[in-house]
């Protein structure tokens, strides 16, 4: 009688003794999914490599490889089928072409100077005033002063021609030579020459780009909540970003194994077209994370200092610059949905469930010897 007592407790204890074991490795496959998905706000990491793209670094020469980092300095050239898909400020790519070579000139977030030397590279951008992207070629200077598309060719005697398929651009130092949507221009000796183009004539270089800003966008609505949260809470507290200094995070998704766009603003897409189906709030971060504490009261209240050339960020990130169309969400509000460019156009309250949209407004006074607390608008500021 006693035999088939053990033998059931026994048994019990076995399947008890395995459920933890299950449930223990549940929780180290969940973190370790957790490791792997990196946040960062830097720019430089090299998102994607096509046929033979080659880099020069510190007098030596190699292959450049998805995942490298590039630093200021460092020169990448294509050659006749190679393409290369690189990170500047967290929402924006430079796409090279074959035959074309670059280097950063500087990696700022909110200064990035790149020099283009020859070829053809595609810029998608979110740019403001306080963000400019600024390009080099041997024989002028181009500013990408606004969020968008734009394509830069450099002939072989140098001069460089800007399409701008989306966006606005200024055409070296005259503040008079900016070329808008549908235009491009050129800059030969110290004449302008500003003309239509037809923005329905694309060929490789340009669909290959469009079919990557889809796909990002895509990887960004199905990162998933838990393991991306963790990474992101991991990340801010070893100071490695703050909302202050950028419009969103780059995050690498193992499964894709590239880095996508997760913005701050609710209801953003790419300059595309391609609505991201998420933002930050969808990952209930604490209020930490969108407001610096402030330690004391009265007027020597002390605000930690952040890295910030601007105060309060709201100023930086409303409106967002392309919203999504209407009626096109799903339960969730996560996926990467076709949206119409525009501004300051109304918001679908039923897309997605980003808990600081859904807390409503509010706003607060802070002495003068700190910056004022950023007001939280629906759909306009994370």
């Amino acid at each position: 009688m006693k035999s088939p007592i053990l033998r059931i407790a026994l048994a019990i204890a076995g399947t008890a003794l395995l459920a933890v074991s299950v449930s223990a490795q549940r929780d180290t496959i969940a973190a370790a999914a957790g490791d792997k998905y990196v946040i960062s706000a830097k720019a430089g990491g090299v998102n994607l490599v096509s046929g033979t793209v080659g880099v020069v670094r510190d007098g030596g020469s190699g292959f450049l490889l998805k995942g490298d980092s590039l630093e200021i300095g460092d020169r990448v050239s294509t050659g006749n089928d190679g393409k290369a898909e690189i990170l500047m400020n967290p929402g924006s790519y430079l796409r090279l072409g074959p035959n074309s070579a670059f280097e950063f000139k500087t990696t700022d977030l909110d200064d990035l100077q790149i020099r283009l030397d020859a070829g053809s590279a595609i810029f998608e951008v979110f740019a403001t005033s306080d963000f400019v992207v600024t390009v080099d070629t041997p024989k002028t200077k181009l500013s990408l002063i606004d969020s968008g598309i734009y394509r830069i060719d450099v002939a072989s005697n140098g001069i460089g021609t800007l399409s701008v398929w989306k966006g606005k651009a200024q055409i070296g130092d005259d503040a008079a030579a900016i070329v808008r949507s549908g235009r491009e221009g050129t800059l030969n000796g110290s004449e302008v020459a500003i003309t239509k183009f037809d923005r329905g004539d694309k060929d490789e270089f340009e669909t290959w780009s469009k079919e990557r800003a889809k796909e990002l966008a895509k990887v960004t609505a199905r990162l998933p909540r838990t393991n991306v949260r963790t990474a992101l809470m991991r990340s801010f507290l070893g100071n490695q970003w703050n909302m202050y200094n950028s419009f969103g995070l780059w995050v690498y998704d193992p499964f894709s194994r590239s880095n996508c766009f997760l913005p701050f603003g609710w209801g953003w897409g790419s300059p595309y077209g391609y609505g991201f189906g998420n933002s930050i709030g969808y990952y209930n971060l604490p209020t930490a994370v969108y407001y610096p504490p402030v330690l004391g009261n009265g007027p020597t209240a002390v605000v930690p200092q952040v890295k910030t050339h601007r105060q309060p960020p709201v100023d930086r990130v409303s409106p967002p610059p392309f919203v999504r169309a209407q009626g096109s969400s799903n339960a969730t509000g996560r996926e990467a949905v076709e949206i119409k460019p525009g501004r300051n156009a109304d918001f679908d309250p039923s897309f997605g469930s980003d808990p600081i949209r859904s807390s409503g407004s509010s706003s607060a006074s802070a002495s003068s010897a700190s910056p004022a607390p950023v007001q939280v608008k629906s759909g306009r500021r994370p």
